[in-house]
């Protein structure tokens, strides 16, 4: 989930949250815009937005993205057990309340699609393409490094990291940044359907739980080492006239500042918000 997630109920509207949650996500859509217009990029095709994909592709991406919701559930779920035994705050909330469809609606656009289309805009479509020069790891690593920081949540950042590198290597391996914004939409969506379903949220934990963690972390990195396989083979057909492959390089030490301020602060970030769960602050 995105960082809408980390709202508190701190006594204001629901409105006034959910307003502020979108306007979050669009600035990531202009920072993405902004340093594509000062760098003198076409955002259009630097971004991969105009490019296609096989039809088959799309349908992978949409069931990977719900299925990563089901395959790391188990490890999410021991990682919050490990933070609770340790005396951090895991209870979290949405902008708003899931208790009518109208509700839901609003939350599966406000929490799913915005946030799927900016963030992907600015993580895949600016850092991974802007690095894609430096190799499948720098690019996919560096991204995913970023948008789990983002989320300022010591509760999330395990799951976001492992998400952002899958769909890191989706569209590093694809060039279409579609790919990811699907994934991501549906992976956002998927788990707000089971928030609201849900009728009981408090599971006893017992040994076997590992087990299951483990075992389905297994299956799900097979299952993605298969796409991304499938995917090198029959899509990867990049040319020397590619956009993505003949951007700009920036020098050393515009592209240290570059990365190395959002990571600084994203690790500050964290740091605040992880002593404010442990009640420290």
């Amino acid at each position: 989930m995105g960082s809408e997630m980390c709202i508190r109920d701190s006594g204001n509207s629901v409105a006034f949250n959910v307003i502020i949650s979108i306007i979050t996500e669009l600035s990531f859509f202009l920072v993405f815009y902004i340093i594509s217009r000062r760098t003198q990029t076409d955002w259009v095709q630097a971004s991969g937005v105009r490019n296609v994909s096989p039809w088959y592709l799309y349908i992978i991406a949409a069931i990977l993205g719900i299925l990563c919701v089901f395959l790391f559930n188990p490890i999410i779920s021991l990682w919050e057990q490990l933070l609770s035994l340790i005396g951090y705050d895991i209870s979290g909330e949405l902008p708003m309340p899931l208790d009518s469809v109208g509700m839901l609606i609003l939350a599966i656009f406000a929490v799913a699609l915005i946030p799927a289309i900016c963030e992907e805009f600015l993580y895949r479509g600016l850092v991974l393409n802007g690095l894609r020069k430096y190799g499948v790891w720098v690019s996919v690593l560096t991204s995913a490094l970023l948008f789990s920081l983002m989320h300022m949540n010591l509760q999330q950042l395990p799951y976001t990291f492992i998400l952002g590198v899958i769909f890191g290597l989706i569209v590093y391996y694809t060039r279409n940044i579609w790919l990811s914004i699907i994934m991501h939409f549906l992976n956002n969506a998927t788990a707000i359907l089971i928030m609201y379903f849900a009728t009981n949220s408090s599971t006893e934990f017992v040994w076997w739980h590992i087990l299951v963690a483990l075992g389905c972390v297994i299956v799900a990195c097979g299952i993605i080492w298969l796409v991304v396989w499938l995917i090198k083979k029959k899509d990867n057909k990049a040319t020397e006239q590619d956009p993505l492959d003949t951007q700009t390089i920036l020098p050393a030490a515009q592209r240290n500042k570059l990365m190395l301020t959002p990571i600084l602060a994203g690790v500050l970030f964290l740091i605040l918000f992880s002593l404010i769960n442990f009640g420290v602050i």
